[in-house]
Formats: C-alpha cells, structure tokens, sequence
C-alpha cells in the first residue's frame, strides 16, 4: 500500500511538472514580466531619495515629486505617440533613432531646468553629477555584459 501511494505520488509530480513546461500562454509570460514592471521607482520614491542625496527641505521635496509625476505623465503620452508612429511607419531606423535623442535631450534640458527653479543651481548641478556617474556605472556594466546591474540608491 506504501509503494502505491508512493508510485502515485511521484507520477502526479512529474505530470505536473510536464503540465508547467508547456503553459507558455501570453498572459502567463505577463504575470511573469509583472513583477519587473512594478519594481520601477514612483515619482515620490525619485524625491525621497533626491531629498536625502541633496539635502533638500520638505517643501522642495514636495515640489519635486509634483514636478516627476507631471513629467512622467508627458512621458506616458510621447511613448504613446511614438509607439502609433513606430507601427505606422517602419522606415528609416536610424533617423527615428537620432529624432528621438534630440527629443529627448530637449526633454532633459527642460526637466533640468525646471528643477533648478525648485531646487536651485547649486543642487542642480550636484544632481547632474550624481546622475551622470550613476549613468556611468550602468553603462559600464551593460558594456561587461553583466545582468546584475548595480542598484539605485
């Protein structure tokens, strides 16, 4: 009787086993890729840590966030427009490629300036360089190839 319900036992393991290997439906690969997704920081997580990495007050923290949700729904709105423009025109990779840096420079220029009005140029200039050696590292560590990419702080 031990044997049997041991036999069993085992049998049903491997057929769910063989039954997980082959649910390769969409929606189980985006339950999946969810995780990932929601890992992304908030506007008010980016403020928090821009306040204790600049020093800031509450009220320039405030602001800050104000500021990264509304940047962030513009950018919901361009990733938008640019994914409708992508499916209708699949020409020139390399000129969509260069419209878009110049696109986004203007955004960074904008966003750096309308930060320098809330946190002044002293901060803002300290916030570049942080950013850019933050940059720095991860490109560096997509060049090595690595997946393990440092973490924000």
């Amino acid at each position: 009787m031990k044997k049997m319900t041991f036999v069993v036992l085992i049998a049903m393991l491997a057929m769910s086993c063989t039954l997980e290997a082959q649910d390769n439906t969409r929606s189980r690969r985006d339950r999946r890729m969810a995780p990932q997704m929601e890992n992304r920081w908030t506007a008010k997580d980016r403020a928090e840590a821009m306040g204790k990495e600049l020093k800031l007050t509450a009220e320039q923290v405030t602001k800050v966030q104000a500021l990264f949700e509304k940047q962030d729904a513009e950018r919901r709105e361009q990733v938008a427009a640019q994914r409708d423009r992508r499916d209708q025109a699949a020409g020139d990779r390399e000129a969509r490629r260069k419209e878009m840096e110049e696109a986004r420079e203007k955004a960074v220029a904008k966003q750096d300036a309308d930060l320098e009005k809330i946190i002044g140029k002293e901060k803002t200039e300290q916030w570049k360089k942080l950013r850019e050696e933050r940059q720095k590292t991860f490109r560096d560590a997509n060049r090595q190839g690595r997946r393990d990419t440092p973490q924000r702080l």
